[in-house]
């Protein structure tokens, strides 16, 4: 009988202490999805940390007075025990400028055309053929037909 009550003793124990435990989820608060790898820092008599797993959720112990969340590009926040619930929220972190300045100079409205054509010649000088005017084959001086093709384009070019 002894070691009925030990196992019975034992099993309450084992209960009790995944009883102490609470569960709960990470959320982004714009778009609800979990966020994985948030730094869950307890603060008990012993601070420790843990992480979120990828579905966003953790498990903190019961005696926790209270938790705080962090994650990269997120608010970091801070829970009491009275604050915590099941799903909690963190906001995304946003960085505004507070002032720009932008200097420049006014557009002119006047069309200068010389300077337009000026471009267009400089584009023009400076453009590559998008077909080059001469190609190679090696093999293509081996072949009878290829040879004849070659000297009447020549002879065409010499014509003209």
């Amino acid at each position: 009988m002894p070691m009925r009550y030990l196992i019975t003793m034992l099993c309450a124990a084992w209960c009790a202490c995944a009883a102490a435990q609470r569960e709960g989820v990470v959320v982004d608060m714009e778009t609800g999805v979990p966020l994985g790898g948030v730094v869950v820092t307890i603060d008990t008599a012993l601070v420790s940390q843990r992480l979120t797993n990828y579905k966003g959720e953790f498990t903190i112990p019961d005696d926790a007075d209270s938790i705080t969340l962090a994650l990269t590009g997120y608010e970091p926040r801070g829970l009491n025990r009275s604050e915590l619930t099941d799903t909690i929220e963190l906001m995304r972190t946003y960085n505004a400028l507070n002032e720009v300045i932008i200097y420049g100079k006014l557009p002119q409205v006047g069309i200068d055309f010389a300077k337009m054509l000026e471009s267009l010649r400089e584009e023009q000088r400076f453009t590559p053929r998008s077909t080059p005017l001469a190609t190679f084959d090696f093999f293509s001086i081996f072949s009878a037909k290829k040879r004849k093709r070659t000297k009447e384009r020549i002879e065409a070019i010499m014509d003209y």
